[in-house]
């Protein structure tokens, strides 16, 4: 409703209802991009997590092949494997480790690698660790 003052011809005619949907429009926009960086941030938190599940796979695998190649009873070789961890936390990762050996002085030098990956829906981290042994 337009109102008049007595002795004005000042007439205020829906600048509460402008006011409003200029609110309103506010209010949309702060809450749709809120809601966008809660989403973006929700991905980079996976992405984070699922990064060191892969680092961790690789470690263990490389940790795993140290044990192949020296075991603590003797008798290890030098040889690719494969490591599938099917327990959780490691669950959907798998380190494939490569060892290459160089003699030196009468010294066996041994260089584990370990490339790991771990998948979780449409999300993929790998990550390499390396680790060389004398024995």
């Amino acid at each position: 409703m337009c109102s008049r003052h007595i002795g004005q011809m000042n007439k205020q005619c829906g600048l509460g209802l402008i006011g409003a949907i200029f609110v309103i429009v506010v209010v949309a926009i702060l809450s749709t991009a809120m809601s966008q960086m809660l989403v973006t941030d929700s991905e980079i938190q996976s992405y984070e997590i699922l990064s060191l599940k892969a680092f961790l796979a690789a470690e263990s695998g490389a940790q795993l092949g140290v044990n192949r190649v020296l075991p603590p009873i003797g008798g290890g070789s030098c040889a690719a494997r494969t490591f599938t961890f099917t327990d959780s936390p490691l669950r959907f990762c798998q380190a494939v480790v490569s060892c290459t050996t160089l003699t030196v002085s009468g010294d066996n030098y041994y260089t584990l690698t370990s490339n790991a990956q771990c998948q979780a829906g449409s999300y993929l981290a790998q990550r390499t660790v390396q680790v060389r042994i004398r024995q």
